[in-house]
């Protein structure tokens, strides 16, 4: 799994972020209207994570749309114990609107269920995140599974309703066939 570079299907091409390209990777991001916020999302979100035993248990990628850059997404995983992950994408502010998003899942199932053997693949968003919700819902898979009352702190430092959404290994056995996933090494 070290050896993976990036996952390509059509005009997408997720490239893994890891030691080596950190800093080039953050450079790509300088520039643009949400630069400072992307920046931070890097650190918080998308750098290479560990656990105690050296296995890596975040996967964050920059998307390349049509070789344009277009954002992040990632691949974390929640417990190796319960085969269960979680994924996560922000897209720049001009490439929103062009689905790149629940594009790139596919991708990160193809890694979590077809090479890291996942069962469980979970993702989320505020209820009052009206853009990430519809995001989702067009994610080929994923399932609304739920509420979560009061879930995160959110702006203002308030709770917020989380929706819950997932796919399992056997939702995406059934879809895998319609995506010509190339893996990169």
């Amino acid at each position: 799994m070290e050896k993976l570079k990036a996952i390509s299907s059509g005009p997408i091409i997720l490239n893994l972020i890891d030691e080596n390209n950190l800093d080039i990777v953050k450079d790509m991001f300088r520039g643009f209207a949400d630069t400072e916020y992307m920046l931070a999302e890097i650190d918080e979100s998308y750098k290479p994570r560990y656990d105690e035993s050296g296995i890596r248990i975040k996967f964050g990628f920059y998307v390349l749309f049509n070789n344009e850059l277009a954002g992040l997404t990632s691949l974390g995983i929640g417990s190796w114990k319960n085969l269960r992950g979680y994924t996560g994408a922000d897209i720049l502010s001009h490439m929103r609107g062009r689905e790149i998003a629940p594009s790139s899942k596919p991708l990160l199932f193809h890694l979590a269920f077809d090479l890291l053997g996942l069962n469980r693949v979970e993702t989320g968003c505020f209820v009052s995140n009206i853009s990430s919700k519809k995001s989702i819902e067009k994610t080929p898979g994923f399932r609304l599974e739920g509420i979560l009352r009061e879930y995160t702190l959110g702006p203002g430092n308030k709770f917020e309703d989380e929706y819950r959404y997932a796919i399992l290994k056997s939702d995406w056995l059934k879809i895998r066939e319609n995506y010509d996933i190339r893996i990169i090494y």
